[in-house]
């Protein structure tokens, strides 16, 4: 019986509450669906919304804001355009540097090797070289797999191997990063040194390096070698400069752009083109410092080079060192001048 008059009540109560709804005023309605839309346009941090009444516990950057829409944006362009786009830059570079080798072939010495070579690095420029290349590959390969692990390494081992691996990359792109910004700084001022434009790089420029007709003159570093410093220099510190602020975020509040979402969303829009450059060029170089061109890989693992690879590629500056007299025979390497 009490659950029957409990019934009774809540029946009566109910009806009396949407009686008393029915005779609202439009305005009251009006005034929900304004207070509402103030709401989500807060909740949105949309422009005109008043932050300021807007309160969390949670203490961090934009903790006031709870949906940020140019975070949004960053994600829909990083997998709709820049991830594909990525993809062509590096497949299309790879693809160049293919048909390069098919058309071109190996760069050979045409006059042949001789015995006589002239010291072009020191120990301390090869170090320093070496070290930048290490550090550099390793940022590009953990890079690559945070770009397109979803796409290249996911779908063939899984997410069980694939999410540890991922973060082990982090680990070491991370780690890496801030070693690559202190070698880039050294090696800057190491090679900078012969990497000034000159005008005669304009006719090695015009004859493609000799690839278009006709000997291009060169003196300790041609055209090409000076072009890819000062890339790796300005663009390199354009990678540094945004994966900082990245990997310590605090830094951005002694800039003018301050700690913000959207400051670090612009950090990640930079990092990531301008990592996709550098590691394109990056690609070209490699391939010239290597395998395609002979003599030209243990000038670096050696720091000397053969007397006929300069006069060849660096007539100029072949020249100056025969004038200094520091053309010496292979034999007399790493023994004491007289």
């Amino acid at each position: 019986m009490r659950i029957l008059w409990l019934s009774i009540f809540l029946l009566f109560s109910l009806s009396s509450m949407s009686y008393a709804e029915d005779k609202a005023t439009p305005n009251s309605a009006g005034a929900s669906k304004a207070a509402s839309g103030d709401l989500w346009n807060a909740v949105r941090a949309r422009q005109g919304s008043d932050l300021g009444t807007i309160r969390s516990q949670v203490k961090g950057i934009d903790s006031n804001s709870f949906m940020n829409v140019e975070g949004d944006k960053w994600r829909a362009f990083r997998m709709e355009q820049l991830i594909p786009l990525a993809a062509k830059v590096l497949g299309f570079s790879l693809l160049g540097i293919l048909l390069f080798r098919l058309i071109r072939g190996k760069i050979k010495i045409k006059s042949g090797r001789t015995t006589k070579r002239i010291k072009r690095f020191t120990t301390f420029q090869r170090w320093v070289h070496w070290i930048t290349a290490i550090l550099f590959v390793a940022l590009a390969i953990s890079g690559v797999v945070l770009m397109f692990g979803r796409f290249i390494i996911i779908p063939y081992i899984g997410p069980e191997i694939g999410g540890p691996l991922t973060l082990f990359m982090k680990r070491i792109h991370d780690i890496s990063g801030p070693a690559f910004a202190v070698s880039l700084i050294v090696l800057t001022f190491t090679f900078i040194k012969g990497n000034f434009p000159h005008w005669r790089d304009i006719i090695w420029v015009v004859k493609g390096g000799g690839l278009l007709g006709g000997h291009a003159p060169a003196g300790r570093y041609n055209a090409g070698e000076k072009g890819w410093y000062w890339i790796a220099v300005f663009v390199g510190i354009a990678v540094v400069a945004s994966g900082l602020a990245l990997d310590f975020s605090s830094l951005l509040q002694y800039t003018p752009f301050g700690e913000t979402r959207d400051s670090i969303t612009y950090a990640h829009w930079i990092h990531s083109i301008a990592a996709v450059g550098i590691m394109a060029g990056a690609m070209g170089h490699i391939y010239m410092g290597t395998i395609a061109m002979e003599g030209a890989f243990e000038v670096m693992q050696t720091g000397y080079c053969d007397a006929n690879w300069a006069k060849e590629h660096h007539d100029i500056w072949y020249d100056e060192m025969a004038e200094q007299g520091k053309i010496i025979e292979a034999e007399d390497i790493g023994k004491p001048s007289a």
